[in-house]
């Protein structure tokens, strides 16, 4: 993870994090005009680089096969519009249902983008605290998601790995039905492996106390830092629900005679784009001001001369 990125979350509390990460997911599903989608796809990127840079090629992968499954899907279900591209049996495609097509593909990836970001700069523990001081039913099974589901996706991966290796010797010309015993076989390794983790999870919340009704959230200090944070994902909301009302930023999406308007558009990107990179625009702040000021006017062995060391 990029050094000003860290700085960034070493100076903010928890909560300010994820209100910073549910405001880039409200970003991602209000806007649908092209121009402002193709902005907030390439600065969200950039942040996952930022954060994640030894997973951006999987990332990038799997992103390019959803929008292309979304095009596609749209293209097949919405043939709508008269300006003619090319027409095959089954098929006519249309200027209109063509990027009716891509900014939906877009949304998607720009969510899938979003969720990322809010995977590799997310607190899961105060996440969940504040889940099970409110809604106890979806800390666990927002718990459950977040640590048992991939747990069971590395099981089988581990599983299957060592299924391959014990039966390589025998011969790929195997009749359906010895397959089928395999697969069947493999499941069951899985499952009673996934019920034993499950049951490791439920012991480790009851220690924690989780089956309690009330539960207090640790301490939780605001600093200065989360003060300006939080007043400023306050102004993108009411920035974003504005012009959102204002129907700024919008197309009328599925319609046969779609029209991209570019009123407000520049002033939209502007403002997301820059609370998108927000955690890499301070961190160069506190970076800068380090260099300039900071270093000349603090002992070195401090903890904020060792941070930037």
């Amino acid at each position: 993870m990029n050094k000003l990125i860290v700085n960034f979350q070493k100076n903010c509390n928890s909560i300010t994090m994820f209100a910073y990460l549910l405001n880039v997911i409200l970003i991602t599903l209000l806007y649908n005009n092209p121009i402002v989608l193709v902005g907030i796809c390439v600065s969200l990127i950039a942040m996952v680089v930022l954060t994640r840079p030894e997973k951006v090629k999987s990332y990038l992968k799997f992103a390019g096969i959803i929008f292309f499954i979304t095009v596609l899907f749209n293209l097949i279900l919405n043939q709508r519009g008269s300006n003619l591209l090319f027409e095959i049996p089954f098929l006519k495609v249309t200027t209109e249902s063509l990027m009716n097509a891509v900014v939906l593909g877009i949304s998607f990836v720009n969510l899938l983008w979003a969720f990322y970001l809010y995977d590799s700069l997310i607190r899961i523990k105060t996440v969940f605290e504040l889940l099970a001081n409110l809604f106890k039913s979806i800390a666990i099974i927002f718990i459950l998601t977040v640590k048992f589901i991939p747990e069971i996706i590395q099981i089988y991966t581990e599983t299957k790995t060592v299924s391959r290796f014990r039966t390589q010797h025998q011969s790929n010309e195997q009749g359906l039905l010895k397959r089928i015993k395999r697969t069947v076989g493999l499941n069951e390794i899985v499952l009673n492996k996934a019920i034993a983790s499950f049951m490791n999870v439920s012991d480790t919340l009851i220690l924690k106390g989780y089956e309690q009704r009330r539960r207090n959230l640790g301490y939780v200090e605001f600093k200065r830092f989360d003060v300006i944070i939080l007043i400023l994902g306050l102004l993108s909301v009411i920035f974003n629900i504005s012009m959102s009302v204002q129907h700024l930023g919008k197309i009328n999406f599925g319609s046969a005679n779609l029209k991209v308007s570019t009123d407000g558009v520049a002033l939209i990107l502007v403002i997301n784009c820059l609370f998108i990179l927000l955690p890499f625009l301070t961190g160069g702040v506190n970076y800068l001001w380090w260099k300039f000021y900071g270093s000349k006017t603090t002992v070195s062995d401090t903890i904020t001369a060792k941070n930037y060391r």
